[in-house]
This record gives C-alpha cells, sequence and structure tokens, in this order.
C-alpha cells in the first residue's frame, strides 16, 4: 500500500491552483480595460487627423 503523501504536496498544489484562478480571474477584465483605451486613443486619433486635413 502506497503512503499517503506528504502534507507538503497538498500545499503546492494549492499555491499552483490559487495562482492559477487569480490569473484567470483578472486577465478579461485588465485586458478588456486596455482594449477600451485603445479603442478611444484610436477614435481620439482619427478624430484629430480629420480635422487636420479638413482645415488645410
Amino acid at each position: 500500500m502506497g503512503r499517503k503523501p506528504d502534507k507538503r504536496v497538498y500545499v503546492r498544489r494549492n499555491r499552483a491552483r490559487r495562482r492559477i484562478q487569480r490569473r484567470r480571474l483578472w486577465a478579461p477584465l485588465t485586458s478588456r480595460k486596455t482594449n477600451a483605451l485603445q479603442e478611444a486613443n484610436l477614435r481620439l486619433l482619427r478624430e484629430l487627423s480629420h480635422e487636420l486635413l479638413s482645415h488645410s
């Protein structure tokens, strides 16, 4: 009969799982935020270039 693994094994596994879950939790939120920021920047650039072209 195999020996029950040391408690450290469980601790290590839990730590890894927690890290992955944390990453999963934040990834969509942050990427959405940066995407919105990029969109706003592109819109602003488009407006500014349009203004410059129409004035010249």
